[in-house]
Order: C-alpha cells, then sequence, then structure tokens
C-alpha cells in the first residue's frame, strides 16, 4: 500500500469520526432543547407561589418599615381589637418583619428568574378554576375576619362574597360543561416547536 493511500485512509477516518461526533453533539443538543421533566416546568403552581411570596413580602415588609418609622400613636393591624398601637410593639417583632418580608420577596425574585428559564405548561379548565378557588377563598377568608375584628359583627363581608360565589359558581358550571379540554397556546409564525420548548 503507498503512502498515498494510506494518507487517503486515515483522511476518511478522521472525517468518520468528526461527522459521528457532530452528529452525537446535535442529538445532545436535540435532547437537551425538548427537555421537559417535571423539575424544570412552570404551572399554575408555581404562578401562585410568586403571587403570594411576592404579596405576602410586600406587605410584611411594608408593616415592617411602618411600625418602624411610624409615630407611635398609630395602630397596626386589621381593626379593632386586633390592632396594636406602633409604641407598643417590640423591636423584635419589628425586626423580624423586616427580614421575614425582605426574605419572602427574596424568594419571589428567585421564582421570577427561575420561572423564565422553565418550560411553561399550557393551562387547562382544571387549573384556571383551581386558581380561582384558592384566590376566592383566601381573598374572602381575609375579609370576613377583618369585618368581625372590628367589634361590629358581620356587615360587610357579605357583600363581596355573594356576587364572587355567583361568578365562582359560573364559572364551575362552564368548566363541568365543556370538560377537560387543554387551551391552544398560540405558536409564532417561523418558529419551530423545538425553539419554543427551547425559550
Amino acid at each position: 500500500m503507498s503512502r498515498s493511500d494510506t494518507e487517503a485512509g486515515d483522511f476518511r477516518l478522521w472525517t468518520g469520526l468528526r461527522t459521528l461526533l457532530a452528529w452525537g453533539a446535535s442529538k445532545e443538543v436535540d435532547v437537551a432543547m425538548i427537555d421537559t421533566s417535571p423539575e424544570r416546568r412552570r404551572g399554575a403552581t408555581w404562578k401562585v407561589a410568586e403571587w403570594v411570596f411576592g404579596l405576602g413580602g410586600a406587605i410584611t415588609t411594608f408593616m415592617g418599615v411602618f411600625i418602624l418609622l411610624g409615630p407611635e400613636t398609630e395602630y397596626v393591624g386589621l381593626g379593632g381589637d386586633w390592632s396594636w398601637r406602633i409604641g407598643d410593639v417590640s423591636t423584635a417583632w419589628t425586626v423580624g418583619l423586616i427580614l421575614g418580608g425582605l426574605i419572602l420577596l427574596a424568594v419571589a425574585y428567585y421564582l421570577v428568574v427561575e420561572g423564565r428559564r422553565r418550560t411553561g405548561v399550557p393551562p387547562t379548565p382544571f387549573t384556571d378554576l383551581a386558581v380561582h378557588l384558592g384566590v376566592f377563598f383566601l381573598v374572602n377568608a381575609f375579609v370576613w375576619v377583618q369585618d368581625f375584628a372590628l367589634g361590629g359583627g358581620l356587615d360587610y363581608a357579605f357583600w363581596m362574597t355573594i356576587p364572587w360565589a355567583v361568578g365562582l359558581a359560573l364559572h364551575g358550571y362552564i368548566y363541568w360543561l365543556r370538560g377537560r379540554e387543554v387551551v391552544p397556546v398560540p405558536v409564532e409564525e417561523g418558529r419551530s416547536s423545538k425553539e419554543l420548548l427551547h425559550h
């Protein structure tokens, strides 16, 4: 075998190895782009957590700062028997509220940033109804507790609960009527499914 034949064979072997490695790398990229494992998804629960930690952190931090800087004669709380004079609130409680609120805000910020890197899960009628139901109970529980805390018994809370309950019932009826259909996610023209999953 001549030297030229040997060099030609080595060249073909090297070219084949490079082609095989490039093909394998492309397959790894494809798998990475369509990775939709449960721990890398962002669904309705993730969004609810963002709101809960964000609002909770904002309210808690605001209360701590208000107690720290506000006049001692002012009151904080839900009202009535569930209110406290700022001058009577200990420093430990004030610092705890501020630090706790900042921690909640940090968690909310992490969820927002990390959520942008995850694959969004298309909403379903069930998740929409579950979120609506959860918000209904949380908000109404707060309003009812505040209404009773003012000391005058039930006064105004039911004016919000009744019409909202009617709307929630209609939402539930629509869910039962249509069944469990997945809401389609619009796909922009010129973008492949891999690109959408990658982003």
